[in-house]
């Protein structure tokens, strides 16, 4: 794990990735979605590390957008990054972790 999956407390969970940001007493909940992560970061694919090896190469990027959407005003529990916060880098649209088996050999 590399050292913003550590400082974020990063974990795969359900094809996503659970993180931390802020300070004690002041931190916020994210989840970025494995679409995002496929499509805005390239992850090889669906698996834990390969998302998480994504979500470290996407720091600057995945860090803006949380800060963006934890300002918006109406946010309660997790906040839900997905493909639609980030711009696509390739072609996978549409297709979640769970999908990449299937939509491969197609």
């Amino acid at each position: 794990m590399g050292n913003f999956a550590k400082e974020t407390e990063a974990k795969y969970q359900d094809g996503a990735i659970r993180f931390y940001l802020g300070k004690e007493g002041e931190r916020q909940e994210f989840e970025i979605s494995g679409d995002a992560l496929l499509q805005a970061f390239d992850a090889r694919d669906g698996t834990a590390s390969a998302l998480l090896q994504a979500f470290e190469n996407g720091r600057e990027k995945i860090t803006a957008a949380a800060i963006a959407a934890a300002a918006t005003p109406s946010t309660d529990g997790i906040i839900e990054l997905g493909s639609g916060d980030f711009d696509a880098k390739n072609a996978r649209g549409g297709i979640s972790p769970g999908e990449r088996n299937g939509a491969d050999s197609a």
